[in-house]
């Protein structure tokens, strides 16, 4: 009889992130092909690219040295960092979009490779980190937001390093591994502000596992890098609309739209009470020519207000974000772009994938805490940011980052399912 061939783990990994370049790269050459057949003009194509602009941030910061849209006008409503690093791709490569779409491919392939090093360091078990590994690779959103130039994929393997980190030197105090947590968190922060509180939420779990006489040199170093990272940033924002603002200035404004905001009717914009002439705050900032960053305390207080004297409104809001941020398929809000399948066909691989992924996860969650694994820090993550996007707004995109604090778990509880079928 021939002997069964063991392929030895790193050739599995191997293996593994290779069908993950090739699928990643392969829906990236599909959806830049199909752009330019679908739209014509320049504009068109240069926008179906870059829904959300920051390649266009970034090619001005790389000809003018400005993070801004329109010359002169400096930004303060996007986070820098995303801007940075596809400026720094240009550097290199060039300013074709095809740079920043292989960026992220790239990063998408990375972010596949530390989900597997989250799941090891959580479980100490390869099989349930490989399991994790394919679960990452073949997640659709994944593979698609690795094809656009959104920054989720940039946020993903942030995150992913930062819980890594956290993971694998909780226990220590090693100030140099507090220090890396802490520049990636203010890098996470810098790539999207609303993972602010999270730091907050890091530093009371730390500190509830580490002696008060060793805070100093590890939560203290975290939080000094962090800071360090997001007070230039402040810095600079308060130089430009004299006040400090520590993420993007356009909370305020998305915070307050999103009570006005119809849920049963997710096709109109989040924007469209901007232009309506109805409601007085709106008329109000537009009454004194204000712009949506300098009047971000006015839609602040205008929140505070609501909450105050129409909670039930407020508090109706909040369980529609939360709800349309965990929904793991596609609505007429939200299309996905360049797909060969269409909205309803989305919907039921969406139930499938990401739909599987979320009940999987849960169980695994109940079978690592009764395992006593340590996932705290996984169970927190999601939470923290359910309530952060609860505030703000959510759209379908936001919950691909919120999956790196469940794909382990639900690589464990493959893993279990696969334990009882063989015994």
């Amino acid at each position: 009889m021939r002997e069964k061939k063991i392929i030895q783990t790193p050739v599995k990994i191997a293996l593994v992130l290779l069908i993950a370049l090739i699928l990643r790269s392969a829906y990236a050459f599909y959806a830049y092909i199909h752009t330019f057949k679908e739209y014509k003009t320049e504009i068109e194509q240069v926008t179906a690219l870059d829904p959300d602009g920051y390649n266009r941030l970034a090619v001005a910061l790389f000809e003018r040295g400005e993070l801004s849209l329109t010359p002169g006008h400096l930004e303060t409503s996007r986070e820098p960092f995303y801007p940075i690093l596809l400026a720094s791709a240009h550097f290199f490569f060039g300013l074709s979009p095809i740079v920043g779409i292989a960026l992220n491919v790239l990063i998408g392939v990375l972010s596949c490779w530390m989900t597997y090093l989250v799941t090891l360091s959580v479980f100490q078990n390869e099989r349930v980190a490989l399991y994790s590994l394919i679960l990452a690779v073949f997640f659709p959103e994944w593979i698609y937001f690795s094809a656009t130039m959104f920054r989720e994929p940039l946020i993903i393997l942030l995150s992913l390093i930062w819980i890594f980190l956290w993971q694998k030197y909780s226990v220590s105090q090693n100030s140099w591994a507090y220090a890396g947590m802490g520049t990636t968190f203010g890098l996470l922060c810098l790539t999207r502000s609303p993972f602010i509180p999270m730091g907050g939420a890091f530093a009371i779990l730390a500190a509830l596992k580490i002696k008060p006489k060793y805070w100093a040199r590890t939560i203290g170093v975290f939080l000094l890098c962090a800071f360090i990272l997001e007070g230039i940033w402040m810095y600079r924002n308060e130089r430009i609309l004299k006040r400090w603002v520590a993420g993007a200035s356009m909370g305020g404004s998305v915070m307050y739209l999103s009570l006005l905001y119809n849920y049963s009717h997710p096709e109109i914009p989040l924007e469209a009470p901007l232009s309506s002439g109805k409601d007085p705050v709106i008329l109000s900032v537009d009454s004194q020519h204000l712009t949506l960053a300098k009047a971000e305390p006015i839609f602040y207080r205008a929140c505070l207000n609501t909450l105050t004297h129409h909670p039930l409104v407020f508090m109706s809001a909040f369980f529609h974000k939360v709800v349309k941020l965990w929904r793991p398929y596609p609505n007429p809000g939200w299309k996905y772009p360049h797909s060969f399948f269409s909205l309803s066909s989305l919907s039921l691989i969406g139930l499938f994938s990401g739909g599987g992924i979320m009940l999987l996860g849960l169980w695994g969650t109940f079978l690592a805490w009764r395992d006593c694994y340590p996932i705290g820090f996984l169970i927190l993550f999601p939470v923290i940011m359910s309530i952060v996007y609860g505030l703000y707004w959510a759209v379908m995109r936001y919950h691909t980052t919120l999956m790196v604090g469940v794909i382990p778990q639900a690589a464990y509880a493959v893993n279990a399912l696969f334990q009882k079928k063989e015994s």
